[in-house]
């Protein structure tokens, strides 16, 4: 039976301008919050600006309201990681654009709604998906997707052709294209993207990263 659910839940925020023009996010996990900043306003000078700060990262919400600052409108800007009903309120406090956790939590997505504000919850399993999606999920995360690859996305989608699902975690970048023609929305990715950036490192290595990224997404789409 072909079970197919409404793409416009009376609930669901709509992605962010940036997510589905660019089909990546940025997913900037560090040890210290001390990188964040050159290493956001090097991203969004390349382009790739929808940019997810975790709540992993020590000060990031301090960070997140730096960037706002910082780089105002240019980015669209969110938190990772959330995975409570106060760590989504904090994180909007701060100015969360969208949310992202790493797996399906029912009092995140609530808070994200009454917010009006994309969140994008975390699941594996066309189960675990489905539910997110249920609940007003903006997109569901595939997570983590790559210990399960591209095929796992295309045999979810065949039966569930209106669900958004952005595939997050261990995604290389030449692993991408793959990605996008397979059906996902966006792709997020982590350190193959950020590499030594958010120690300290290369930032021009990073922008090469990031305009490689965006061009394998150009390039799928096309």
């Amino acid at each position: 039976m072909n079970h197919t659910l409404p793409a416009h839940h009376p609930h669901r925020a709509e992605p962010g301008e940036a997510l589905p023009r660019t089909g990546v996010v940025a997913v900037l996990r560090a040890d210290t919050p001390e990188h964040l900043l050159p290493a956001a306003g090097t991203l969004v000078d390349a382009g790739l600006v929808c940019l997810e700060l975790t709540l992993t990262t020590p000060g990031a919400l301090d960070a997140l309201e730096r960037l706002r600052k910082d780089l105002g409108d240019t980015a669209d800007l969110g938190v990772g990681s959330v995975r409570s009903a106060e760590e989504a309120r904090r994180s909007l406090d701060a100015g969360a654009g969208f949310l992202v956790s790493p797996g399906f939590h029912a009092d995140v997505v609530a808070e994200a709604r009454r917010a009006g504000v994309p969140v994008y919850p975390g699941g594996l399993t066309p189960t675990e998906l489905a539910a997110a999606w249920d609940a007003g999920a903006t997109a569901v995360k595939l997570f983590p997707a790559s210990t399960v690859g591209p095929a796992h996305l295309k045999a979810f989608t065949d039966p569930y052709p209106d669900v958004r699902v952005m595939p997050t975690g261990g995604i290389g970048l030449d692993d991408i294209g793959a990605w996008i023609r397979a059906g996902a929305l966006a792709v997020g990715l982590g350190g193959a993207l950020s590499g030594d950036a958010l120690s300290g490192g290369d930032l021009r290595a990073l922008a090469n990263r990031a305009r490689r990224a965006l061009d394998a997404v150009a390039g799928a789409r096309s």
